[in-house]
């Protein structure tokens, strides 16, 4: 049983009602999310942590992000991940990293950070 905030349950019907128009990558990274919230009632840190891992290998550098969402958030108002932004903010980007897969790019976890020699 799926349990979860308001804001776990917009993300579900807004995935279910663009899933056919969603870019490929945007698709992926929300289904991981998906899994997650179906698989794991009350996720702890390990679980954001792996989550967040799963996001990064999937995204990369963030140029597919970029190429899709752009500079000015251009998906946020279908896209899944709209429904975790605060409220006043019409979009997020790498700028404004507001929504989980930008935040991924822009704030990794330490885990994530990159290696510095």
């Amino acid at each position: 049983m799926i349990t979860g905030g308001i804001q776990t349950h917009d993300f579900l019907t807004r995935l279910q009602k663009v899933e056919d128009t969603l870019p490929p990558l945007l698709l992926e990274m929300a289904r991981v999310m998906e899994r997650m919230i179906q698989e794991i009632a009350n996720p702890q840190v390990g679980d954001i942590r792996r989550l967040h891992e799963e996001l990064r290998q999937l995204i990369g550098d963030g140029e597919g992000l970029r190429a899709i969402c752009g500079t000015e958030g251009k998906l946020c108002n279908q896209c899944p991940f709209g429904a975790y932004l605060p409220s006043g903010f019409p979009y997020a980007s790498e700028k404004q990293a507001l929504c989980l897969p930008w935040i991924v790019v822009v704030h990794p976890m330490p885990s994530q950070a990159p290696a510095t020699d």
